[in-house]
């Protein structure tokens, strides 16, 4: 790796090395050509002026030499920085030795164009050129040396600061995206394990039931709810990738729960549905009112003597659609209350947060007679706090 690879390196910049000799080269002409326009004009005004040929091999000379001596000057740029230093007296340092470099490298200069020009200067000229008459060019033109190379030094700072800020600021905005993403995939992770915990807990419940009828020698209604129980994991798992589903969609998979229920209560259950039209569009997550039914025939129905109701209904309101599952069971008299509605209602409540924010919410209303309405409001995914991923 060359001296030029080796000084970029650091500074993080994307630049090749023969993009590197090019700009240096761009910014050293622009100062030559100044120059060399500046003794042009003043040889034109000068009567009996006169435009000596040393002057623009010296031209040359000094351009061709601290092009050369541009990777230097970047590395003592590198080396001794102009920013970011809370003590005044570092920078000051910096800046002192700087000033010392400058000289070094200007006090070389002129020794490489006196030894290869002073002969021919001398002869053009017709006078001697003396280390004298060097010292004072010396000193007349080191303030122009001086500025220019501080400009490349500065030039070069500012731009290693909008640089590495534009590079802090992208890694931010991609730190972001990233995090953004991981979120998201952490919020579908959490979406996910609460589906698969609701899917057993169900599924447990079935089976015992199931088991339950065997034990009673009911096998003909065990057979037929192992067949409709195998119709509704085969639609689930159909749909397991999906977090939400229109209303429609999600009424079918309870239509199929139920079904399994009517076979354990036969002509004592009733089931029906009060679904306001424009509603069956609206998209709720999957498997939203299976653990909510479930709840109204395990803490409400299962003990009942009489007929029992289960009235599945959907409204809309101005936050979005309100669904409601109803029952006429036991309600306040069996002391039911939201902390103890078991698994598949708190991994209810889990999902609709997720998803939802604090736009949705789960609410219960047992009145001192009996039944308990369940209410759940699935707002706009578009305008609530949370997407369903």
């Amino acid at each position: 790796m060359g001296f030029v690879s080796r000084v970029l390196q650091p500074s993080g910049i994307p630049l090749t090395t023969r993009q590197f000799w090019w700009y240096a080269f761009l910014y050293w002409i622009f100062f030559g050509m100044i120059w060399y326009s500046q003794a042009t004009m003043v040889w034109l005004l000068t009567p009996n002026g006169r435009m000596y040929y040393t002057e623009t091999l010296y031209w040359l000379i000094e351009l061709l030499y601290w092009w050369g001596a541009t990777p230097l000057i970047i590395y003592f740029a590198q080396r001794f920085p102009l920013q970011n230093y809370r003590k005044s007296y570092k920078l000051i340092g910096h800046l002192l030795i700087h000033l010392l470099i400058v000289s070094v490298l200007y006090a070389f200069e002129l020794v490489i164009e006196y030894s290869l020009l002073g002969a021919a200067m001398a002869y053009e000229r017709g006078d001697q050129i003396t280390l004298r008459r060097v010292v004072m060019v010396f000193f007349m033109s080191y303030g122009t040396a001086f500025g220019q190379y501080m400009l490349l030094v500065v030039c070069y700072n500012v731009l290693i600061y909008v640089y590495r800020f534009q590079s802090l600021k992208q890694q931010h905005l991609s730190t972001e995206l990233t995090n953004a993403q991981l979120k998201g995939q952490l919020a579908n992770a959490q979406l996910q394990t609460l589906k698969m915990q609701l899917n057993p807990h169900f599924l447990f419940n079935t089976l015992h039931t199931i088991v339950s009828l065997m034990i009673c020698n009911q096998t003909k209604r065990a057979t037929l709810m192992v067949v409709t129980l195998s119709d509704l994991l085969r639609t689930v798992l159909a749909r397991q990738e999906a977090n939400a589903l229109e209303l429609q969609e999600e009424l079918q998979l309870t239509k199929q729960y139920l079904a399994i229920q009517q076979i354990r209560f036969e002509d004592r259950l009733k089931i029906e549905y009060a679904i306001e039209p424009g509603t069956e569009r609206w998209p709720v997550p999957q498997l939203i009112l299976q653990p909510l039914v479930e709840n109204a025939i395990t803490h409400g129905i299962a003990n009942l003597a009489t007929e029992a109701l289960i009235r599945i209904s959907s409204r809309r309101c101005a936050e979005g659609v309100e669904i409601e599952v109803f029952d006429n069971g036991l309600g306040e008299k069996k002391k039911q209350s939201t902390s103890g509605t078991g698994l598949g209602l708190s991994n209810t409540l889990l999902r609709l947060e997720q998803m939802y924010g604090q736009t949705a919410h789960l609410r219960f209303e047992q009145p001192p007679g009996g039944t308990t309405t369940v209410s759940v409001l699935i707002p706009d995914l578009a305008t609530s706090e949370h997407k369903a991923y």
